[in-house]
């Protein structure tokens, strides 16, 4: 944890010290560090746009002191580029063996809540120094140089939101340990030990974790999710964690947040090609998005009653794997024909929204690794969102640009469900290739009910191939951000409000 001082001037010249500055145009360079330096950064191509950067050590007071010049360009407003810049800075200043980093944000933002501005700092500060290193040697696994941060800016108040940047980057770093963890690590029993944990640690704060068996399942008629746990060996876990305030607080409403939680996916009989299969550990990130989500409700003290619903398990190939042509039973009696059994995560999340909805909540939202069309359609930065709720809808994408996450609205035509319908059942678990992410969108829709509910397909961002905002290769930790920005707003429509 970075030790984050607020202070009113640059501190003195130490050993193993870094400064960087988050620069709108470079005509201050020479100000501030003089011609030479402006000179070398002209030479260098160092034009202050999003992305530029240029680095060079003086000594200072006796000391050599590193400093990083980062180019915001137009962007310097948004709640991304703030988030990155915070993260690029800790990284570099890491990367140079500092132990101290001073961030000179002084000119760089534009006036926004200086509370929210403090926690995107601290969130991408903390994120900088992430990694997975559960699996390395101990040279490899190192803990970071940096220990403290000082930030500089022009705004008060700023340090107000340090606690809840804090909470929200260490909760990132949890789903993204969940994602990052191999298929062998993350069962279904490691997802409902990890629940049961959170519980145990924070049973204080409100936190309860109920965990229900196969036959439990089995009696309350999940015949979707539990035929996708046939193949598997390892037995499914319908994980339901609680968060209600203290004290008997008073709420603003119930939430239920439901993530997909299959801890791998072979695509079943509908068998995945390796190249496909080879990053199936992810399927899980919908659930490991709302799991640390719910505990960060519970250290901010969210005035919500949350609940967390994750339906895991495997899907795998074995004789006794459900088929392509079989007809499934939901838990609120609908049934579905199989034609591709590699649409499964539709059929857990099904029964999950069917449970949700007997808890009667005022909100619904569901974050799943679900279609690949998703990523045709909106890239692989983007998550996809849909809901008939127009409010909802609104606000959950005010949250996600506040929290510095890329999502885009999907519409929910209701006539594309007549590619849904099968001859023999009430409808099939897919439609055709085109609209993909749609159908799936429309499957769900089905099962829903009344609640008011919002679908958020992450297939896309859950985990990157490169480099991209505040995430190195592999788990993003996707959804935690924007869930944790919604629910400490207080935007009046997310309070019992009948859908627009």
């Amino acid at each position: 944890m970075l030790k984050t001082h607020w202070p009113a001037q640059e501190p003195a010249p130490a050993p193993a010290q870094a400064l960087v500055l988050g620069l709108v145009e470079p005509t201050t360079i020479a100000q501030r560090f003089g011609d030479a330096v402006a000179t070398a950064a002209v030479a260098a191509r160092f034009r202050a746009n999003a992305g530029d950067r240029f680095a060079f050590t003086r000594l200072l007071e006796g000391h050599l002191q590193h400093v990083i010049l980062i180019g915001l360009g137009a962007q310097s407003a948004s709640a991304a580029t703030t988030r990155k810049l915070a993260h690029d800075a800790a990284k570099a200043a890491n990367a140079v063996g500092a132990t101290h980093l001073i961030l000179d944000l002084r000119g760089a933002l534009a006036p926004a809540d200086a509370r929210r501005l403090g926690a995107l700092v601290v969130e991408g500060a903390h994120l900088g120094l992430y990694s997975y290193d559960r699996y390395l040697d101990a040279e490899r696994r190192r803990s970071p140089a940096l220990v403290e941060l000082s930030v500089l800016s022009d705004f008060k108040d700023m340090s107000q939101g340090a606690e809840r940047g804090g909470v929200g980057a260490a909760c990132i770093a949890r789903a993204r340990d969940l994602v990052n963890g191999p298929a062998e690590l993350v069962t279904p029993s490691f997802l409902a030990e990890t629940a049961r944990s959170s519980a145990r640690a924070h049973a204080a704060l409100g936190l309860e974790c109920e965990v229900l068996e196969r036959d439990e399942c089995e009696r309350r008629g999940m015949g979707l999710y539990l035929a996708v746990a046939r193949g598997s060996a390892e037995p499914p876990k319908f994980i339901h964690l609680r968060y209600k305030p203290r004290d008997d607080a008073p709420t603003r409403g119930r939430i239920c947040l439901i993530g997909k939680g299959v801890t791998f996916d072979s695509g079943g009989l509908s068998l995945k090609p390796s190249d496909a299969m080879m990053g199936m550990k992810m399927d899980m990130a919908g659930a490991a998005a709302v799991i640390a989500a719910l505990e960060g409700a519970a250290l901010l003290q969210l005035p919500w009653e949350i609940h967390a619903i994750v339906a895991a398990t495997e899907n795998m190939v074995s004789g006794a794997s459900y088929r392509l042509g079989d007809v499934l039973r939901a838990a609120n009696g609908k049934t579905v024909e199989v034609d591709n059994t590699d649409a499964e995560g539709r059929l857990t999340l099904a029964d999950a929204l069917v449970y949700a909805g007997h808890l009667e909540p005022d909100l619904t939202i569901d974050l799943a690794t679900l279609t690949g069309a998703c990523i045709v359609a909106l890239g692989p930065h983007i998550a996809g969102v849909m809901s008939p709720d127009e409010g909802l809808t609104r606000a959950w994408l005010d949250a996600a640009q506040r929290a510095g996450e890329d999502m885009w609205r999907l519409p929910l035509p209701s006539a594309l469900k007549e590619l849904l319908k099968s001859p023999i059942a009430d409808m099939r678990n897919t439609g055709d290739r085109a609209g993909g992410s749609i159908t799936a969108g429309l499957f769900l829709s089905e099962f829903a009910g009344d609640q008011r509910w919002l679908h958020v397909d992450i297939a896309g961002p859950a985990m990157v191939k490169k480099p991209y905002g505040v995430t190195d290769e592999g788990g993003s930790g996707f959804g935690v951000a924007t869930i944790l920005e919604l629910l400490a707003s207080d935007d009046p429509i997310l309070e019992r409000t009948p859908a627009i």
